[in-house]
């Protein structure tokens, strides 16, 4: 797929899958294949590897590549297959995305370096992604996650790196309306905005998102899908009693839990979601009541 394809499908839905672990604690290579798979059927736009529902941190770097070997081994064009490759140096990243690249990402998402916050500043941050974005040969999407970095990003800078022609686009995940409007504002027209946030999808699309990676859709493709497709249609009331199932998702599953409720949340679904690599523990029994209840209400009347 060329760079121009790949941008045109940055759209829709990114499933940011989960990584199963093996009772020896290594990638269960077969579980990741078979939620890829029904993520493709559930009709994912494409799947992010390696982000944070990924839980990137507790993975070694040959560990995250080995994993875009295995996806790339089950989604097909015209799916997408994004990976994340942001490291602390940005000699490292660069490293890092050029190999996922040659062994399949068809673009990657790259996080800012965090460990020295105070000296995160614009023009730094700014040198950082542009390195990086000169020096692979597919598309980089820029990772705004203020809640695990410590720090919002510059909507100016990013304004300023939509007119890199290798950086078509960002994950935004804090939520935060006023600065998807601020870089709305700064960016070219183009530049491809992906929600993150499941609380302000809904809010995102009117503001012009082009589509979302949130981590509800691999547990609840329907609910996430819905919102997405009642807004193309028109249909604001629709996504609107979508967005509320949406968020009783959000409200008793992901924020409470993270990583290790969106696995509870998959094992009762019927996907492959198992345990979180410590120092993640899994939910407790109540905890896992707690989310059963909470799929079984945000899926009450519909044909799942």
């Amino acid at each position: 797929m060329t760079n121009a394809g790949i941008v045109e499908r940055l759209t829709g839905f990114i499933f940011p899958v989960t990584t199963p672990f093996n009772r020896r604690g290594g990638i269960d290579a077969g579980a990741l294949r078979q939620n890829i798979s029904r993520y493709l059927d559930a009709g994912a736009s494409g799947l992010l590897v390696a982000g944070s529902t990924g839980e990137t941190p507790y993975l070694t770097e040959e560990e995250r590549l080995r994993i875009v070997e295995v996806a790339r081994g089950v989604v097909k064009a015209p799916a997408l297959l994004v990976a994340g490759t942001g490291l602390e140096a940005t000699a490292q990243t660069l490293r890092l995305s050029r190999e996922a690249i040659a062994r399949g990402a068809d673009a990657v998402l790259v996080l800012p370096p965090d460990y020295y916050k105070s000296a995160m500043q614009p023009a730094l941050l700014e040198t950082h992604f542009r390195k990086v974005a000169d020096g692979i040969r597919r598309p980089l999407l820029i990772y705004s996650i203020p809640q695990f970095t410590g720090f919002a990003m510059d909507p100016a800078m990013i304004g300023r790196l939509s007119h890199h022609p290798n950086i078509p686009g960002m994950k935004e995940s804090s939520g935060n309306l006023d600065f998807l409007r601020a870089v709305r504002a700064k960016a070219q027209p183009k530049f491809r905005l992906l929600m993150g946030s499941a609380l302000s999808l809904a809010a995102g699309l009117e503001l012009g998102a082009s589509g979302a990676i949130l981590s509800q859709a691999d547990f609840e493709p329907q609910v996430c899908l819905g919102v997405y497709e009642a807004f193309r249609r028109g249909d604001r009331a629709a996504a609107e009693k979508l967005s509320k199932r949406l968020a009783i998702l959000v409200r008793d599953i992901t924020a409470p839990y993270g990583v290790a409720g969106i696995k509870a949340a998959m094992d009762l679904a019927g996907y492959r979601g198992g345990k979180p690599r410590p120092p993640l523990m899994p939910v407790n029994p109540a905890a896992q009541k707690k989310i059963a209840a909470a799929l079984k209400k945000a899926r009450a009347g519909l044909d799942v």
